[in-house]
């Protein structure tokens, strides 16, 4: 009988490990990066080293008030922001319609191999936060959506040109910069 209430009781630690300390990827352990930030430096690394200088100034603006607002939200509001955002932004690259572009394969798949390790740990965060996310992060991730809608559709419009990725690039580096800013206590 006593050893059925200990393998119980171990089950049950088990099982509610993951509840109990809560997000660990993002947290950041004194004097050292958590391992998001570490993967993040990695992909955003990459995602520069893909590109180049464009002479033309981009008519992309940056959603800096969203950006504003997230530095309010709890831990949690802001696990669930950064995730939607890495999500909105492996879902932009996963088109594949980057041939007019001088980008080396490799280091596009290397980028994505990243970008999708980051969003599959962060959607494993999300799923073990409860209640779901407050009203105002509800209300800024739609306004992230609007946001990614508008570089997909800036895209079909520049017809995937290599300026157009470009421009896409520089928009999603400095959106991947500022994800990495994200505290997380």
């Amino acid at each position: 009988m006593g050893s059925i209430s200990f393998w119980m009781c171990l089950i049950l630690t088990i099982c509610t490990w993951n509840k109990t300390i809560g997000c660990t990827w993002m947290r950041t352990l004194p004097r050292s990066p958590s391992m998001f930030q570490v993967l993040s430096n990695n992909t955003i690394t990459m995602l520069q080293k893909m590109g180049h200088v464009v002479s033309r100034k981009s008519q992309i603006t940056f959603p800096n008030e969203q950006y504003r607002q997230v530095d309010h939200f709890t831990d949690n509001g802001r696990i669930v922001f950064i995730s939607q955002t890495l999500n909105a932004i492996e879902k932009l690259y996963s088109s594949g319609k980057y041939d007019s572009t001088a980008w080396d394969q490799k280091g596009v798949d290397e980028f994505m191999i990243g970008l999708h390790r980051q969003t599959s740990e962060l959607d494993q965060c999300v799923k073990t936060i409860k209640p779901g996310p407050s009203t105002s992060v509800k209300r800024v991730n739609k306004d992230m959506s609007l946001h990614f809608k508008f570089l997909k559709n800036y895209l079909k419009r520049e017809e995937y040109s290599a300026s157009g990725w470009e421009d896409i690039r520089n928009v999603v580096l400095s959106h991947m910069l500022r994800l990495v800013t994200i505290p997380i206590d």
